[in-house]
């Protein structure tokens, strides 16, 4: 799926528009620093043919969706692990990161991506 616009936006206020993957890498690294009150970001992508997709992590190492259909609460071993996930939200990937989120999910294969 073509991704027309993507945003990233922290917790504590922060946001930007038109993001790549360093600014994800960029954000993980923040998240380390944030207090737990502010301890989260979201990326949200879509586009013309899209509904917006969100993936949100928080500093307790949870990640979670809303792709509407089902939703995923993933308790992660390591936010490195996290970036793959978003790799596939920035690409367009869509069907990919739901399968991956499925079979995370179900498997809690919370790591092993």
């Amino acid at each position: 799926m073509e991704i027309e616009e993507s945003y990233i936006q922290y917790a504590s206020g922060y946001d930007k528009d038109n993001i790549t993957i360093k600014d994800i890498i960029n954000a993980l690294d923040d998240l380390k620093q944030m207090d737990k009150e502010h301890g989260a970001f979201w990326v949200g992508v879509y586009g013309e043919n899209i509904d917006e997709v969100v993936l949100e992590v928080h500093k307790n190492k949870v990640l979670f969706d809303n792709f509407g259909d089902k939703e995923y609460k993933i308790q992660l071993d390591d936010l490195k692990v996290c970036k793959h996930f978003f790799d596939l939200l920035l690409n367009g990937s869509i069907e990919e990161l739901k399968e991956n989120l499925k079979n995370s999910y179900t498997e809690k294969r919370y790591a092993s991506v």
